[in-house]
């Protein structure tokens, strides 16, 4: 089989498996549950096949889609290496989080709607990650976000996961209308509407307000700063479709945004970006700090991570921490499902929140494979060695340190090297002591724990593979080097070597992380503190605000305005009638017409026909004539 049609047949298998999905909900749940476990298989072996196949090399479709004037419309694709990589994070994945909530939403009773809208978001992700014409990007883009808004809104009987929803649909829009005019500009810029076609050649980058506005879309969907605090919410989804969508694809996919427009993009852009990713990942570790919700706290870490990719600014750095934390994020995200399914159906804590970190603790003992799980994933989101997620972290640096050598912006670099060591630091503090607070020490509620009768395989097994795929020998063999691995060779990563000083840094960082966590590993914040609380509620408050001035200003000002106009055009109606009638018609009209009557009266006595008249008019005549001579 050739690359073209088994492409073809990638980007169509989603839609077709949502499709079958849709047409088989009434069969028991346990075989729907199978049968889309079976489809996310199939998909994952032949994107796998596509990959090994392709050879490292891309591949691309274009077919003439409709004319519109001079103008031909092509629906045009192209699997680039970074498309590919990402394509197989988001189908791994995919398969994992499909296995998991087999278990997770075992008693859910609208489990084939669940799976549907999973294929849907797959289908929506890999038309966003291969489109090559601007608007199927762009049609794929809001199609993940409309995944997402019915992923977080499943339990649409729970009001919170309604105003959840709506929270994340309009904060995305925000983003949106900035990606829509980015595209349009792109379009006119480069004088095509497909990203293969724009090569900087003559007309040089795109503009730096072009580079802002794609940038818009990406802070919205991405979950930056300032549009960042509707990712918290958006935990009120199921658990792992959270694993799948808000922690390791759809809010990756401002990032992979980032990586699209990257090489026509200018320097000034992507010291842009880096600075919203570098607040980001200070200010979302802060505020992971601040959680006693375990969801929500790994919503912030998200928040943050995405700001160390952001810090890459679309280079090979940002692709390859986007693939790392792609892996392990959703790793803790299913292990943490595996903490909440488990509180959720102990009897002593039936009336209370599964979520807490104030009622957790001491689980190892009754959960030892999640919290083996939970470990690793902690691991490599602390940049530790054997983990992936050391060399990603230190290939940031290391790119953030030959830009500074080799940049006339040189202290924006120095900043953002110091912003990513004051980010690794908190990272460190606030996923080390979650593990504490999960796993270690007693149980805060003084629960009475009880030991699973059987280990649930559904659940173990997507976590412990996952871990296997967090640790270091996929990205090199060499615990403190990235060498040239056969993931980073075919899918051309580099690897930039980080400066012996950074190593120490990343030690101390290790070091003063974890001994801050056992120094706070009594301390459990009272409330889940978020970025701008009073913003989103205010939203509400504003618009009824709105309402009632535009009816006090409609009533008191353009209503007596209105008034006062309608009785003006009534008065002056009235002064025009009458100088029409007293004026043009009593004078003009009037006058015109009596004297017209009057000369015609004085003019006909001339034409009397009596010649006594005639003879005494010519005398008369003739005696005013010599009277004007004599005088």
């Amino acid at each position: 089989m050739g690359l073209t049609p088994l492409f073809i047949g990638l980007l169509l298998f989603p839609w077709i498996s949502a499709m079958l999905i849709a047409i088989i909900s009434n069969i028991p749940k346990s075989l729907i549950a199978t049968f889309s476990i079976l489809l996310s298989l199939v998909q994952f072996i032949g994107l796998a096949y596509f990959v090994f196949q392709s050879n490292g090399n891309q591949a691309s479709i274009h077919i003439d889609w409709f004319t519109l004037g001079d103008t031909v419309f092509r629906a045009s694709f192209e699997a680039s290496s970074s498309a590919q990589l990402v394509a197989l994070l988001v189908a791994l994945v995919a398969f994992f989080v499909q296995i998991f909530s087999s278990s997770y939403l075992k008693d859910e009773a609208n489990l084939a709607r669940y799976y549907l809208y999973l294929h849907l978001f797959a289908a929506a992700m890999f038309g966003l990650l291969f489109a090559d014409q601007i608007w199927i990007f762009y049609a794929s883009w809001e199609l993940v976000g409309a995944c997402s808004y019915l992923l977080i809104s499943f339990w649409y009987q729970k009001n919170v996961a309604i105003q959840a929803a709506k929270k994340a649909f309009l904060f995305n829009r925000f983003g949106d209308i900035g990606l829509l005019i980015g595209l349009i500009g792109l379009s006119i810029h480069f004088n095509t509407m497909e990203f293969s076609g724009m090569q900087i050649g003559s007309v040089g980058p795109a503009p730096i307000a072009i580079g802002i506005a794609l940038l818009a879309g990406a802070i919205g969907k991405s979950a930056q700063f300032p549009l960042m605090s509707w990712l918290p919410d958006a935990m009120e989804g199921p658990t792992p479709a959270s694993a799948l969508i808000h922690a390791a694809t759809m809010v990756a996919a401002g990032v992979y945004l980032g990586i699209k427009i990257y090489p026509i993009t200018g320097e000034d852009t992507h010291l842009f970006m880096a600075a919203f990713g570098a607040i980001s990942l200070v200010s979302g570790a802060v505020f992971a700090l601040f959680q006693n919700d375990i969801k929500k706290a790994l919503a912030y870490s998200t928040i943050s991570q995405l700001g160390l990719m952001w810090m890459g600014m679309g280079s090979d750095a940002s692709l390859l921490h986007l693939v790392v934390h792609g892996i392990f994020k959703a790793g803790l995200f299913l292990s943490a499902g595996s903490v909440i399914h488990y509180l959720h159906h102990q009897k002593s804590s039936r009336h209370l929140d599964a979520q807490s970190l104030n009622q957790m603790g001491g689980l190892r003992k009754v959960l030892p494979w999640t919290a083996l799980g939970y470990g690793v994933f902690a691991a490599g989101l602390m940049g530790l060695p054997f983990t992936n997620g050391f060399y990603s972290k230190e290939n940031l640096a290391g790119f953030l340190w030959e830009n500074a050598q080799n940049s006339p912006f040189y202290p924006i670099y120095w900043t953002l090297l110091a912003c990513l060591g004051v980010g690794m630091f908190l990272s460190n503090w606030y996923i080390s002591r979650q593990f504490y607070l999960i796993f270690l020490g007693k149980n805060r509620a003084q629960l009475d724990l009880e030991k699973p009768e059987k280990q649930d395989i559904a659940q173990h097994v997507p976590v412990l593979f996952l871990a296997l795929f967090s640790l270091f020998f996929w990205t090199s063999t060499q615990v403190l080097h990235a060498e040239d691995s056969w993931l980073l060779h075919w899918f051309q990563i580099k690897i930039i070597d980080v400066p012996g000083f950074w190593l120490v840094i990343t030690v101390c960082g290790w070091v003063m992380g974890i001994t801050l966590t056992w120094l706070s590993r009594h301390w459990v914040p009272s409330k889940n503190y978020q970025f701008w609380p009073a913003f989103w509620p205010s939203i509400f408050q504003f618009i009824p605000w709105k309402a009632r001035w535009t009816n006090i200003i409609d009533s008191l000002l353009l209503d007596r305005f209105l008034i006062w106009l309608a009785q003006l055009q009534v008065v002056t109606g009235h002064i025009i009638a009458w100088i029409d009638q007293s004026l043009v018609d009593g004078i003009l009209v009037g006058f015109s017409t009596r004297m017209s009557q009057f000369s015609g009266q004085l003019l006909s006595k001339w034409q009397s026909g009596k010649v006594q008249q005639y003879w005494i008019l010519v005398f008369l005549t003739f005696g005013l004539f010599l009277l004007y001579i004599w005088m």
